[in-house]
């Protein structure tokens, strides 16, 4: 009676597994597809070519290469360890992608300086802006040479300036180009001498960023505080369970220990957020 209960549990699992395998990778890789798809319409517009495969390709490759490691790594619970490997791949490529975009602002925002004193020279030989704008896009790198081009590209399709200058400060938000963009509508409506504005814009951007880089100098003890304060608690764990592997046994293996390393776990995040909080300031 034992053994046809068990061939019969196992045929019923056999079933279900070749039932229900094949849905489950069919939907996995359609919220994969789905997911890739959603952050591709996000980051469109920052990036292009290269980074933009990259950021696609890892959208649909990391979860399933993550959650096939988590199941062969954790032994004991396979479970548990499919569901963190899906979780990472889903949290790391919005992350590389977060990143590449802020790389990409912080280097337009420092190719901006050079971009408003090419203008500034070319206004003052007679070019106008559409002239000047290309002069940008002919002598400057990337990105700003890219984000400048996309304005001509639109312009020259038919676009309104002010509406490809104002996509232009959507994707590249900067105190810089918004005082850049306004002075130039301002212009093009009441008039003015746009190299003098440009010439003050670039001072005010100069005095900004020797204020950003001494804010970063004086914060830079809280971030190391930061630092030491999250990684101490790790290298104590190691160094103890090092010398004395018995010793976490009653916190790991009572509920009353599991309780306090849960607490101690968010305390402990909890923690190294606010001083990261405290030590960091927001560009406004």
């Amino acid at each position: 009676m034992f053994e046809m209960t068990l061939f019969l549990f196992f045929i019923c699992a056999g079933v279900l597994s070749y039932t229900l395998v094949p849905v489950v990778i069919a939907k996995t890789r359609e919220m994969n597809e789905k997911n890739a798809k959603d952050l591709a319409l996000k980051v469109d517009v920052h990036l292009q070519g290269r980074d933009f495969q990259k950021a696609y390709r890892l959208q649909i490759i990391a979860p399933a290469a993550l959650g096939l490691a988590g199941f062969v790594f954790f032994h004991d619970a396979r479970v548990f360890g499919i569901f963190v490997g899906i979780a990472l791949g889903a949290i790391i490529p919005r992350l590389y992608v977060a990143k590449i975009i802020r790389d990409r602002k912080a280097k337009f925002n420092d190719q901006l300086m050079d971009a408003l004193m090419i203008m500034s020279s070319s206004f003052r030989g007679g070019l106008s802006l559409i002239q000047a704008v290309e002069a940008v896009t002919e002598e400057m790198p990337e990105p700003i040479r890219q984000e400048f081009g996309i304005v001509l590209g639109e312009n020259k399709m038919g676009v309104a300036l002010d509406e490809s200058l104002n996509r232009l400060y959507q994707r590249m938000p900067s105190p810089g180009l918004q005082q850049m963009i306004t002075a130039i509508l301002l212009a093009r409506e009441t008039g003015g001498n746009l190299p003098l504005i440009f010439s003050r814009i670039v001072t005010t951007i100069r005095e900004r960023r020797k204020i950003e880089q001494n804010l970063q100098t004086l914060t830079v003890q809280g971030k190391i505080q930061a630092a030491v304060m999250t990684g101490l608690p790790v290298v104590f764990v190691f160094g103890v369970s090092a010398t004395n592997p018995k010793f976490f046994d009653p916190m790991l293996h009572t509920p009353d220990g599991q309780k306090l390393v849960a607490l101690c776990l968010v305390l402990w995040v909890v923690g190294a957020l606010s001083i990261l909080k405290i030590s960091t300031f927001k560009d406004i």
